[in-house]
């Protein structure tokens, strides 16, 4: 963990964790283990976004051009002693951390995970975890199941995603473009205090962290909602109605504690999706 702090007009970027080597896989959930479309090799690295005048904050990670969220009502799952799986609505980014790479930076990564997200461990569940040696090359292949079983068994409702690889590889791409747009609009001033609703929502909290500060946590919503919005107006322009239907459908979670949370209102979504319209291509 490094602590590098770097002040911007509106807010501050925390890097909160970095290590020179990691590898990401992204899979589609719901599909069959032939499919794995994404591969990343690089600098792992998780920044902290805070915005001074809402305090409002947003974790991100990311692997090489590879972003993705983390928030406290998103599943990370400890799948190995140096693996992790993150699941997300359509998508599991599966995370490896090098074979050489010591435990004290496991375990503080493993802290940054506690705080910044739901996590859980397989290797809660029996003294080798996951009973697969985990730097095969199938590990995620076969991993994947037992993950989305237990995303489901720990009362996430994960939405099914349809479509090929081209569709995963979009949907990665358009997740990644949307949490760099959306932290940089933090810090840069352009996400206004009248864009954000602060909530407080129950949510999965199995090591019991309560927090009661002015800070909220994103919402993985923060970013499911501009990517749904973004994929269904693309259909729309392509012909399907269907979506128009889809656009309904929310993520769903059994909530069993409190956290403050922040999403996107109607005015700060419709906000965002005219100013990054580019998303779409």
């Amino acid at each position: 963990m490094s602590g590098t702090r770097t002040e911007h007009t509106h807010g501050t970027v925390t890097e909160i964790f970095s290590f020179e080597c990691g590898r990401l896989i992204v899979m589609m959930i719901g599909h069959g283990v032939e499919q794995l479309p994404v591969w990343r090799v690089g600098g792992f690295v998780v920044n902290l976004y805070v915005q001074a005048i809402t305090h409002i904050m947003m974790t991100t990670c990311c692997v090489g051009d590879i972003q993705w969220p983390m928030s406290r009502d998103s599943l990370v799952i400890r799948t190995g002693e140096r693996s992790f799986a993150f699941v997300m609505q359509g998508l599991m980014y599966g995370f490896q951390l090098p074979s050489g790479c010591d435990e004290d930076t496991v375990d503080t990564l493993e802290r940054v995970f506690i705080k910044f997200s739901d996590y859980t461990s397989l290797l809660d569940h029996g003294a080798k975890g996951y009973p697969f040696p985990e730097y095969q090359p199938n590990f995620w292949e076969t991993a994947r199941p037992v993950v989305e079983g237990m995303a489901r068994k720990l009362g996430k409702n994960w939405q099914l995603m349809e479509g090929n690889t081209a569709t995963s590889l979009s949907k990665v791409m358009r997740t990644s473009a949307t949490v760099k747009t959306m932290s940089n609009a933090m810090v840069a001033g352009f996400l206004k205090p009248m864009h954000v609703d602060n909530y407080v929502a129950k949510v999965a909290d199995r090591h019991k962290r309560y927090t009661s500060s002015e800070e909220a946590f994103s919402s993985i919503s923060a970013i499911t909602d501009v990517v749904n919005s973004l994929e269904m107006a693309w259909k729309i322009i392509a012909g399907d109605q269907q979506a128009l239907e889809d656009a309904d459908r929310e993520d769903g979670s059994v909530k069993i504690s409190r956290i403050k949370l922040w999403k996107l209102n109607q005015l700060g979504l419709a906000f965002f999706l005219r100013q990054k319209s580019n998303l779409l291509c």
